[in-house]
């Protein structure tokens, strides 16, 4: 029967509640069911708790990997290192809001272990065994609305201003994000994939704390931008965008400046001269005493740093970042 029923609930594309019910006739669950319930039975919210967790875990060893487990004394310590491993990878994707609740399951596996094996269980770390960082990037406050009941321009502007500094990109190239999947890919590879909307030639951008925030944060902010009625055509939230963005003191163009800048400081160790007020010359000999190099190797670093930069905001040649670098007259 066992084997029977794993190898039909692998199989079978069916929805979560399906699969949760048909899970509890396995009998990994059933025995984990009994040995709870006798655990607390004088708290029924504790007791729930604990079986809705156990049900969780034993729906990933049924479908996603955890192997033959037929009874609670099958599951061992690598099997719930394992488990946390694929919270975490949930959590990558996109499906937690936060590391909070893949934590809190593998926390009540913790509970549930020690009941099955006594104090001899060797609790597993959520962050030293299974890479789940405290770390939160979608805010609990979504973006509000206007008397209209559609989303508030002034709050999406902030996420929009937020995703050009942090990533380098135009206003529409910020829309056409699947700001989920970018995320994700983000925290797997390092890098988010960016369209061009002048080439449509695809960029890799580099993922840093900032992207992942302002990713995380967009994320809410995109759910309202979908509801903008269609009327409001692309130019006339650009104009509403820019004219809220001036009042913050920024423009389409600062915010991508402000890319530029962090990303030169990164890559040479020295502020740009726009920022450090230095000569040409000065300048290169900051890059040299900061890397350690020659002042020829300094200048190529210099070279070097604002073609990567011109490469991952999409733009030909370096002329574009003069702006931004360059010390004013």
């Amino acid at each position: 029967f066992l084997p029977t029923l794993i190898k039909y609930l692998k199989k079978q594309p069916m929805d979560k509640s399906l699969l949760r019910h048909r899970t509890r006739r396995y009998p990994l669950y059933k025995s984990g069911e009994i040995k709870i319930a006798q655990a607390c039975p004088e708290d029924p919210k504790k007791q729930k708790r604990l079986l809705n967790q156990w049900l969780n875990f034993c729906v990933w060893s049924v479908t996603k990997g955890g192997g033959d487990l037929g009874r609670v004394t099958s599951v061992t310590r690598d099997h719930i290192v394992r488990y946390g491993q694929h919270l975490r990878a949930e959590f990558d994707k996109g499906r937690f809001s936060s590391t909070t609740a893949p934590t809190s399951y593998l926390s009540g596996m913790n509970v549930i272990m020690r009941i099955f094996y006594g104090d001899g269980w060797e609790k597993v770390s959520p962050i030293q065994d299974c890479g789940l960082e405290p770390f939160f990037y979608i805010p609990s406050d979504a973006p509000g609305l206007d008397k209209q009941g559609l989303p508030d321009t002034e709050s999406l502007a902030g996420y929009l201003l937020e995703l050009q500094s942090s990533l380098g990109v135009v206003i529409r190239e910020a829309l056409a994000l699947d700001l989920r999947k970018a995320l994700g890919e983000g925290r797997r590879t390092g890098f988010v994939s960016v369209d061009s909307v002048q080439s449509g030639a695809r960029r890799k951008v580099p993922c840093r704390p900032s992207a992942v925030k302002a990713l995380g944060e967009g994320i809410a902010a995109r759910r309202l931008q979908k509801r903008l009625p269609k009327k409001w055509e692309f130019d006339d939230f650009l104009a509403a965008h820019n004219t809220l963005a001036a009042r913050k003191g920024y423009s389409t163009n600062t915010a991508r400046g402000i890319y530029v800048r962090d990303r030169y400081l990164e890559l040479t160790g020295v502020e740009p001269p726009i920022i450090s007020t230095l000569s040409q010359t000065e300048h290169w000999q900051a890059i040299a005493q900061d890397s350690n190099r020659t002042l020829s190797e300094a200048k190529g670093i210099d070279k070097n740093s604002r073609h990567q930069i011109a490469k991952e905001m999409g733009v030909l040649g370096t002329d574009a970042l003069k702006t931004y670098l360059e010390k004013k007259a």
